[in-house]
């Protein structure tokens, strides 16, 4: 249903790997406090990364220091794969319902009876081996083998959905998935925020992203970047989690991550930056940051019951109050189509997006467009914050029956877009420009074991990890990982990274009464025989406490992606296979995070942030 979601029923065979280190490639760990890449150098970044701008020389002459007034750039591209190869389709599971057909068929995950039936054959015949223009020989428009070679070579050249179940193979396009960057200068400092249609973007990802773009535009001067993945459930796997199973064993038998795919992205992703900074020009900003209720927008399926409503709309116009670009917060899972389309999408985000950008011109409840490039920044998502099990009404006050379908999300979306129209309407401008950005890089201890394994068996791409304690021959409860926490203030707007799915009581607290984050929903259902011990829970401060500007943002799965994140009083470990498999109750995102200590470690990092004010 959520972050790294795999089949993890053979958790015998996960112990003997272990114990008995059943590694199926050499994973390097750093033996110093050095931060190089583990296997992934910029040596091989720099010759690889496909990328359109110049090495050297790309400027902007955009200047300001003026109160009021600061240096805006914004841009996008797709990233959406546009070679890849087809699984065949009567593969697929057999569906009561299908997004991308609205009614009946085979879609989502491939079915493990029917991938057995290839017997022998079951690697090379699953997928339709015509190349990455998935034309065949047999159709009228064949013209002859790919020029890439790809055509009958035996090997599945396509890509693999994240979010979900295994072996969900992308089948084609519903919308983009893109990169949008906006650059930000005033005074010394230049800022880049850039938004990735992705489940998930590691450190190490970004680290070389802030590498490539210093090496080819260091006079763009751009201090520092803040990479925020929207979490979409319908994109492609950039983390490894959600490759192909063996249909025999039902573990994964290799990655589901595109090394080529990653380095593309790094390469877009740098050229949009710099064309953002390229076109920079003089503004103003408005922003507010409100609470907007959670009405058909999102629901909460882990007790407790809260949710952080707080969204933030940042407008950035140019000096004749033209729009270039509008910032919009907020958290929940973008995951309504549950795992069963085979349609790359970035789900209630395209149409929030849509809605801004060009209006809503249909049924009676009408917005006009902001205008502008929408950038959405991911929020409060964990524990578990969703679209998905949400009853939602058509603008004529029908039930969309359907609540893994395409018509269901975009209802979602539109009804985000018109609260965030609302409340920018609301909006006011900012005269306090100035900007500053704080990084903290810290380590923290990786102690799950299932993601241990996961790095071992090079199922989850490659990140530098350290030794804990050096002087021990074992890896294993000896491993840690860095990650960073990263602040951004552009006078009264404050925007706080988070390295992953934060629950939204750690963001607002409301464990108490009057519950004013539960919107009238029981914060413990009556039915849960194993509910949290709310007495433990944290008495704060909560990160919206810590934090100091009157617009308040928070950037969930910003600059890395480590699963959840989530309060130590109800972190619950399975007594058989901890980590491996859930403890009885609510107790999934347990299984994907780096482990218990990490909650407390990055709050006392995001304190530090704000220590001299």
């Amino acid at each position: 249903m959520s972050v790294f979601e795999i089949n993890t029923t053979r958790p015998l065979f996960f112990l003997i790997c272990l114990t008995v280190a059943c590694t199926s490639n050499d994973v390097l760990y750093n033996t110093t406090d050095s931060t190089a890449d583990v296997n992934f150098s910029m040596d091989v970044i720099s010759e690889d990364v496909t990328s359109d701008i110049p090495t050297i020389g790309p400027y902007s002459e955009c200047e300001s220091d003026q109160e009021g007034i600061i240096c805006i750039g914004v841009a996008k591209s797709t990233i959406t794969p546009t070679k890849y190869e087809l699984v065949k389709r009567e593969l697929l599971r057999t569906r009561s319902y299908c997004p991308e057909f609205d009614g009946p068929g085979n879609c989502g995950s491939i079915d493990i009876n029917k991938w057995k039936n290839l017997s022998k054959r079951w690697k090379t015949d699953f997928f339709f081996d015509c190349g990455t223009d998935r034309v065949c020989p047999e159709d009228e428009n064949y013209t002859g083998p790919d020029a890439d070679g790809s055509e009958k070579d035996g090997r599945f050249q396509g890509y693999w959905i994240a979010g979900f179940s295994a072996s969900l193979p992308m089948m084609g396009i519903h919308d983009d998935i893109t990169v949008r960057a906006i650059t930000l200068r005033h005074g010394p400092t230049t800022i880049a925020i850039i938004t990735l249609d992705l489940i998930g973007f590691f450190k190490s990802d970004v680290d070389r992203i802030r590498r490539l773009l210093e090496e080819r535009a260091p006079n763009l001067r751009i201090d520092d970047i803040l990479v925020v993945s929207s979490h979409t459930h319908s994109s492609i796997d950039t983390v490894g989690m959600w490759g192909p199973q063996d249909p025999f064993s039902e573990v994964l038998y290799e990655s589901g991550a595109s090394e080529s795919y990653v380095r593309e992205v790094i390469g877009k992703t740098v050229d949009t930056i710099i064309s953002a900074g390229i076109s920079m020009q003089r503004g103003r900003v408005r922003a507010i940051t409100k609470r907007v209720g959670i009405d058909q927008m999102a629901t909460d399926l882990r007790d407790p019951f809260i949710i952080d409503d707080n969204m933030s709309v940042v407008m950035f116009e140019d000096l004749n109050k033209n729009p270039i670009a509008t910032l919009v917060n907020w958290g929940s899972h973008p995951e309504g189509l549950a795992g069963t389309s085979n349609l790359v999408s970035s789900d209630y985000v395209h149409f929030l997006r849509e809605a801004l950008e060009r209006g809503i011109f249909e049924g009676p409840r009408q917005i006009p467009p902001i205008g502008g490039t929408v950038l959405f920044i991911q929020g409060a998502l964990g524990g578990m914050i969703t679209n998905l099990h949400l009853t939602v009404y058509d603008d004529d006050g029908n039930k969309i029956e359907r609540e893994n379908s395409f018509r269901a999300i975009k209802q979602v979306g539109y009804n985000l877009a018109r609260k965030a129209y609302e409340i920018y309407k609301e909006s006011e401008y900012i005269n306090n420009l100035a900007i500053s950005v704080r990084k903290i890089e810290y380590k923290i201890p990786l102690e799950n074991k299932f993601f241990w394994m996961m790095f071992d068996l090079g199922w989850l791409r490659d990140r530098p990890k350290w030794k804990i304690d050096p002087t021990k021959e074992t890896y294993l409860d000896n491993v840690e990982i860095q990650t960073e926490v990263l602040r951004i203030k552009i006078g009264e707007i404050d925007i706080q990274s988070i390295p992953g799915e934060i629950f939204p009581e750690l963001s607002v607290g409301g464990y108490r009464e009057p519950y004013e984050y539960s919107f009238g929903h029981p914060i413990i259902k009556e039915d849960n025989m194993y509910p949290p011990d709310l007495a433990n829970s944290p008495t704060g401060p909560y990160i919206r406490d810590i934090m100091r500007g009157k617009i308040k943002i928070i950037a969930g799965l910003g600059n890395d992606f480590l699963g959840y994140i989530l309060p130590e009083y109800d972190f619950k470990l399975s007594e058989d296979y901890p980590y491996f498999t859930a403890a009885p109750g609510e107790h999934y995102e347990e299984t994907r995070s780096v482990g218990i200590q990490h909650v407390n470690i990055m709050l006392e990092e995001i304190k530090k942030l704000y220590k001299d004010e």
